[in-house]
């Protein structure tokens, strides 16, 4: 008995040695290249930086900047809050969409392998070179004239989904509801570009689903409906927690978010460095926040399957 337990404890040893050998690279590259630009950005934000011909002097200012930024500055309060908002309405769309887009792709039929690359394709196009192109498209309105731009703005704005959708509907469904529809269809080159990942994840969740358990469920006389309520949908809660973290954290650091923009701006103006960095840790604390308070509420819910 002393044998076995001491032969369990040996091999435990020896898998924590690998777990470690593992996040070692991880490790060290944090310790070399991220700890401290964290530890100096968090400095940063706590002094006020003068530039001098040698470099820079700091000298310490408190909680100057986080004050400012949080009851001074409307400006940043409104972008957080728009970034929130944003975020909180993209995300069920983003999922739904992905979800379904992974129960098509699923199922075997004639080019599902050119389907599936296609739906990946956003993957890599919000990724490197591409992204950077896609982006400056952003800037493309000031590159107009004024009277090009307004003409271009007013002929999306006549043709917009929202509008579309609100005269057809306007009786039978709340307004609310309707914009919020409206809103999604104008939105969705976003909300496709956003979904690649998602639909990989979900893919892979509805393939560890065994076969055996829909045939019982057939044999049972449950139709899929009701197969994909009490199976499916279930089954998938470990894959839509995951998904629902990693839009979020997506969505609040997006390129084209205009808060992350101001940011950048911020920090690229050694004027504003130190309330740069002050309101990127104050957006940091908000997704700590938004992230942790959507584990604990998604995870009491999550079914696991064993």
């Amino acid at each position: 008995m002393k044998r076995m337990k001491r032969r369990k404890q040996l091999l435990a040893a020896k898998r924590n040695r690998y777990g470690y050998l593992f996040v070692a690279p991880f490790l060290i590259g944090f310790a070399l290249f991220t700890l401290l630009p964290i530890l100096q950005s968090i400095l940063f934000s706590l002094s006020d930086l003068k530039l001098t011909f040698t470099g820079y002097e700091l000298s310490f200012a408190g909680l100057k900047s986080y004050q400012r930024a949080l009851l001074v500055d409307a400006d940043v309060r409104r972008l957080i809050v728009n970034a929130l908002v944003q975020t909180f309405t993209q995300l069920p769309v983003i999922l739904a969409f992905s979800f379904f887009a992974a129960l098509l792709l699923k199922n075997p039929f004639p080019g599902r392998g050119l389907a599936r690359s296609i739906f990946f394709l956003p993957v890599i196009m919000v990724s490197g070179v591409i992204a950077s192109i896609d982006n400056s498209n952003l800037t493309l309105a000031t590159m107009m004239n004024r009277n090009t731009a307004d003409l271009v703005n007013g002929v999306a704005t006549s043709f917009s989904a929202n509008k579309l959708i609100l005269s057809l509907f306007s009786d039978a469904i709340p307004a609310f509801v309707l914009d919020f529809l409206g809103k999604a269809v104008d939105g969705i080159y976003d909300i496709i570009m956003a979904s690649g990942l998602q639909i990989i994840i979900f893919i892979g969740g509805l393939n560890t689903i065994s076969p055996s358990v829909f045939e019982a469920s057939s044999i049972e006389g449950a139709t899929a409906w009701e197969s994909f309520w009490k199976i499916t949908f279930p089954m998938m809660g470990p894959y839509l927690l995951l998904n629902t973290v990693y839009t979020i954290i997506d969505s609040f650091l997006n390129v084209k978010n205009p808060l992350i923009l101001t940011i950048q701006n911020y920090l690229m103006s050694f004027s504003e460095f130190s309330f740069g960095s002050a309101v990127s840790w104050i957006y940091f604390g908000i997704i700590l926040l938004v992230v942790g308070v959507t584990l604990a509420i998604i995870s009491k819910r999550v079914f696991y399957y064993e």
